[in-house]
């Protein structure tokens, strides 16, 4: 039997951010982590960025978060960034306490910053409550946070092999392309300039996945291929084994949800109907955009629930591991609603969404063959093995802890190869976690 893995309890530096950043998913918000800004030799880090999409508008919060020693130079480092990107306040979280605190309160307060005392975590709830659209579930917080662990055990991959194979074009591509979609683009002002800048990269690394493929199967790197070989497809979507094409899946499904939170704030930016920026460059920008896009915009806008679409997709990705169980169907909408503010009456929409910016024939979800499970296709699957897992807290509720078990979930369930489907999942999840 595999040993269960567990996360600290008491969390410090990267775990520390994931705590916090788990807490704001949880709660309702859109989450950036880990932005690098590099100029020259320069390179500054933001841990989180926050994005709040109500129906009327969308605001951005910068949180700083320190589990360790801190003092005025990191709240002047907070304040620098504020007026670097042009944001109005911040946060700063502290997981460790000093006397004086009240005082470095009152002086964060007047550089427009909130300091806020997480020392004591049982208070996490109620530190952040007032940011969040609902409390935070500690599931949730599970759950997101092997999610985080398992992301960044994945972008360390590819730097490990870019470094190990340095002729391989294709580990040097995708390591730039999470750079551009996660760090690159996010200093653009303009969200029509960032919707620009990350379809451009978009374009210029699509299908990366099969391209990688190919050039581990020839050695060579070619432009020119759109399509997964049958072998890669088995040891992706069959077989569910650990390779940096799992790596390249995710990454492309990232780049697709950046482009959708960007679309949405310039919607929202532009008061829902608006497709015009005031700015000359701007205009430009947007011309340039593709018509893909373009007609995208025109009919998500008219669509009542748009603006919580991104928060939708997150949560979809890293809760629910980017599939539904069809058997227990309307017990994981209301639960996606719950935590998404979509009614379940509008959760078929939000699906569309993809297939409105990126058409793809047939549709981005599909109905796995003897498998009652409706799949995102393309879905990186190691965050399908979270979703899995997740799924014994979702439908077991009643039971204990130790009885939350897939054999206990397998008797909801029907479909020759369903459970099979997900146990394989799992299992991909947990070889890269452990």
């Amino acid at each position: 039997m595999s040993t269960a893995i567990t996360l600290e309890s008491n969390p410090i530096e990267k775990d520390y951010e994931d705590y916090i950043c788990a807490y704001f998913q949880s709660g309702g918000l859109y989450v950036e982590k880990s932005i690098i800004y590099r100029e020259t030799e320069e390179i500054l880090e933001l841990d989180i960025i926050f994005t709040d999409f109500d129906r009327d508008n969308v605001t951005r919060k910068l949180v700083e978060i320190k589990s360790g020693n801190w003092g005025f130079s990191e709240i002047f480092k907070v304040k620098g960034w504020l007026v670097y990107l042009k944001m109005e306040d911040g946060l700063f979280i502290i997981k460790r306490t000093k006397d004086s605190v009240d005082y470095f309160k009152r002086k964060a307060s007047d550089l427009s910053i909130e300091l806020i005392d997480n020392s004591d975590l049982s208070k996490t709830n109620e530190c952040l409550g007032k940011f969040l659209h609902q409390p935070a579930e500690e599931k949730e917080i599970e759950t997101l946070r092997f999610s985080y662990l398992l992301e960044r055990k994945l972008l360390k991959q590819i730097k490990d092999l870019k470094k190990k194979y340095p002729e391989n074009e294709g580990f040097k591509n995708l390591d730039d392309y999470f750079f551009k979609i996660n760090s690159g683009t996010f200093f653009s002002n303009s969200p029509v300039r960032r919707i620009k800048q990350l379809f451009e990269t978009y374009i210029k690394y699509k299908n990366i996945t099969a391209k990688i493929c190919h050039e581990l199967e020839s050695g060579e790197y070619d432009e020119g291929v759109e399509e997964l070989s049958s072998e890669c497809f088995k040891s992706l979507f069959y077989k569910a084994e650990n390779s940096p094409l799992q790596i390249a899946l995710y990454i492309e499904h990232m780049a697709r949800l950046t482009i959708l939170k960007s679309c949405t704030e310039h919607l929202l930016r532009n008061h829902k109907g608006t497709f015009w920026e005031d700015k000359f460059s701007e205009s430009l920008d947007y011309l340039s955009i593709p018509q893909t896009i373009k007609s995208g915009l025109e009919v998500l806008v008219k669509e009542p629930f748009f603006h919580r679409y991104p928060v939708f997709w997150q949560f979809f990705t890293y809760v629910m591991g980017g599939f539904i169980l069809t058997d227990l169907k309307d017990k994981e909408y209301s639960y996606i609603s719950e935590n998404t503010g979509i009614p379940v009456e509008e959760i078929p929409n939000a699906f569309e969404s993809f297939n409105k910016l990126f058409p793809k024939s047939g549709g981005w979800m599909f109905t796995m063959p003897r498998s009652n499970i409706i799949w995102h296709r393309f879905f990186p699957i190691p965050f399908s093995g979270i979703g899995a897992n997740h799924r014994r807290f979702i439908h077991l509720q009643e039971f204990t802890e130790e009885n939350k078990t897939y054999e206990e979930l397998a008797k909801l369930i029907n479909g020759q190869k369903t459970m099979t489907d997900i146990i394989k999942w799992n299992n991909l999840g947990y070889e890269i976690l452990k």
